[in-house]
């Protein structure tokens, strides 16, 4: 028998071999290229990966940018806060049971269902259970991985009782934040605003905002929070800083163990888990600081002036704009919006007759009364016959037809022979129905246009209003008819149709002080960055020129000077001594008078608002304002006490000058005197 092969049968063997050995490598490659695939092309992705298995992002909250005064005191600043929150991802959906691992039944379970978390965390964060499942249902729809709030500024009680239950709670963890703080409560709190939380009808509308800018369409999520009102609003791009971020290992109840910043990890894995999570650390950047032109000093003084009243003081430099003092009275503590505002407080500020959370200086559109005259002198005297020394009689009435337009000195038989100056002085309102009558509506209009009134005056907060200066077109294209003889006697004195905000007063009245430049009022000084450096700053923006000529404005600041200073002037029992200041008073009826006269109601809301403008001082004007007393029924004794009190503490130095100089003055005077008796 022939052991040896036969050379077919080694050929084929030969064969075999070689597609064996082929095989082999096929195999041999494959696993070398799938090695190569896992380890070398995607090694980054799955390394990232398996560091998401142990590492979970935490943010990291970016403190909001600081709002000081004119004087740099801090005004609105920044307090830590805990909030609870859960990530929706960890937490089961309603009726999923609880994940217990299969080779240890007795260890805590890596998840629990949201009915298990509302169950144990309604009543101790004393929310309804509802509303915790339904906000959870919206934050898994928007980003099931961002941890969601479930009540933001936790008290320290609720604090521990939620540690305690931890551990049962998978997912549920507690997240150290900021929140706005307002050291001086309401003081500034129409002007700053207030934050509130980010709200699920907001989300759409913020994430199509921010899209397309740097920022993108994730700026803002459930949770957040967001300058609502005031500066807070106005300002929210430049005050909210950009939250940073850290990984932390954690163990499978998300209960964290160590953050990514461990020098020796002890393992060439882990090394380079922790080096790929600290690569993707991202630091916080705060917000920017406001400097504002508001002073703290004025401020609080307005306030304590405005006492129990209603109403408004608004202060501005008149060859700037910069408001030095903004208030509304009464105020709010915006505190109660940094976190859930309850019914009850909601309730309180919105049936409140006072209206607390209505910005009167900006939003608040009352008759002017008699402050309006000089618009109305100002075109008789630019557009219209009526010279300066033109008289009128005023016998307590103007007559129009059958109907008498009464003076408000009608019990008294009138002022008699008036012209301008002296019209003014005593609020004739005889004199200034005949001046409105002669110049016409329309350019009684035009003239108050030009000096800013009819529109927003440009603060850019708190959609402001801009009151109205009605025209015969006006009347006409807003349904109400044709024009009337009727309806110009009541509108040129301020009443009837004719609406302003103080906001905008103030600004007709700098406008007359500085000559004729109306600006556009600043709240803003500068803005500046974390470090230090000044990102924007605000100059005087001039936005327009008031159609009165130099001598007609020379003579409104005569006529307003004599207001104060002379006798007879309806403000004449607020001058200060050496140092002369213009003004004027006006009263807007809140109701129509009666037939027989005059009517003081003893219901406080039936009675006559109170006016005053003024400017400080005459011979060199550098601040106007205007006060607004809700139901204050004179201007003279309501709100022109206030403007002297303001007046008084803004050039506190330059009359203690005065003062000092007089008492000199007099030292002097009486030594001379005594050398002349010896």
């Amino acid at each position: 028998m022939d052991l040896l092969p036969t050379p077919h049968e080694a050929s084929e063997f030969r064969l075999r071999i070689l597609i064996g050995v082929l095989l082999l490598g096929l195999v041999f490659g494959a696993l070398v290229s799938r090695l190569w695939m896992l380890q070398v092309v995607r090694g980054e992705y799955y390394a990232r990966c398996a560091a998401e298995n142990g590492f979970k992002e935490r943010e990291i909250a970016a403190p909001r940018g600081l709002i000081f005064d004119a004087a740099g005191n801090r005004i609105a600043d920044v307090r830590a806060a805990y909030d609870v929150v859960l990530v929706p991802a960890d937490v089961l959906r309603p009726g999923e049971e609880a994940r217990v691992p299969e080779d240890d039944p007795i260890s805590l379970p890596s998840k629990v269902s949201i009915d298990l978390v509302a169950d144990e965390l309604s009543p101790l964060l004393q929310l309804p259970r509802q509303e915790i499942v339904e906000r959870y249902e919206a934050a898994r729809v928007n980003n099931r991985y961002r941890p969601m709030v479930v009540k933001g500024d936790v008290s320290f009680e609720e604090l521990a009782e939620v540690k305690l239950r931890q551990p049962f709670l998978p997912g549920v963890d507690i997240r150290v934040t900021t929140l706005r703080n307002y050291p001086y409560g309401g003081l500034f709190s129409h002007v700053i605003g207030y934050m509130r939380e980010v709200r699920g009808d907001q989300l759409d509308h913020l994430r199509e905002r921010y899209a397309a800018t740097e920022f993108g369409r994730d700026y803002y999520e459930m949770g957040d929070h967001l300058g609502n009102w005031g500066l807070e609003a106005a300002w929210e791009e430049r005050l909210k800083g950009n939250d940073g971020k850290y990984y932390a290992l954690v163990d499978v109840h998300g209960r964290e163990l160590g953050r990514s910043t461990v020098e020796d990890p002890g393992d060439e894995y882990l090394e380079a888990l922790y080096h790929w999570a600290e690569e993707d650390r991202r630091h916080e950047v705060p917000g920017n600081d406001l400097h504002l032109s508001l002073r703290l000093d004025l401020q609080q003084l307005a306030m304590d002036l405005m006492g129990e009243e209603s109403g408004s003081v608004v202060m501005m430099e008149v060859n700037t704009g910069r408001v030095l003092a903004l208030v509304n009275a009464p105020t709010f503590d915006p505190q109660i919006f940094a976190s859930r505002i309850t019914p009850e407080q909601w309730k309180a500020l919105t049936e409140d007759p006072a209206h607390p959370l209505a910005d009167k200086a900006l939003q608040g559109i009352y008759p002017p009364g008699s402050t309006y005259k000089m618009m109305v002198g100002a075109a008789a005297l630019e557009y219209g016959d009526l010279g300066p020394e033109s008289g009128v009689s005023c016998n307590g009435y103007y007559k129009l037809g059958s109907h008498r337009f009464r003076c408000w000195r009608y019990r008294y038989g009138g002022h008699g022979a008036v012209a301008f100056k002296d019209a003014l002085k005593g609020s004739c309102d005889v004199y200034f129905y005949t001046a409105g009558m002669r110049a016409g509506i329309d350019q009684v209009a035009k003239m108050a246009r030009s000096f800013g009134l009819g529109v927003p005056t440009g603060t850019g907060i708190n959609s402001e209003k801009g009151g109205l200066i009605p025209t015969q077109a006006w009347k006409l294209e807003s349904g109400r008819g044709k024009w009337q003889k009727g309806d110009t006697p009541s509108a040129v004195i301020g009443q009837g149709y004719t609406l302003a905000t103080p906001m905008g007063l103030a600004r007709m009245t700098a406008a007359i002080a500085n000559g004729g430049t109306v600006y556009r009022p600043t709240l803003v000084d500068r803005v500046v960055a974390p470090d230090g450096s000044v990102v924007h700053e605000t100059t005087p923006d001039v936005i327009g020129h008031a159609d009165a000529s130099p001598r007609v404005v020379r003579m409104l600041q005569e006529a307003m000077l004599s207001v104060v200073e002379e006798k007879g002037g309806t403000a004449h029992r607020q001058q200060i001594d050496g140092f002369p200041f213009a003004g004027k008073t006006g009263t807007a009826q809140v109701i129509r008078q009666a037939k027989g006269g005059f009517e003081y109601h003893s219901n406080k809301l039936l009675q006559d608002h109170a006016w005053f403008v003024a400017y400080a001082p005459a011979d060199d004007p550098q601040v106007a304002l205007c006060v607004l007393v809700e139901h204050g029924v004179h201007g003279s004794t309501a709100a022109a006490p206030i403007a002297r009190q303001m007046i008084e503490h803004y050039f506190a130095g330059d009359l203690e000058r005065i003062r000092e100089a007089q008492a000199a003055a007099d030292a002097a005077a009486a030594s001379t005197a005594a050398g002349s008796g010896d």
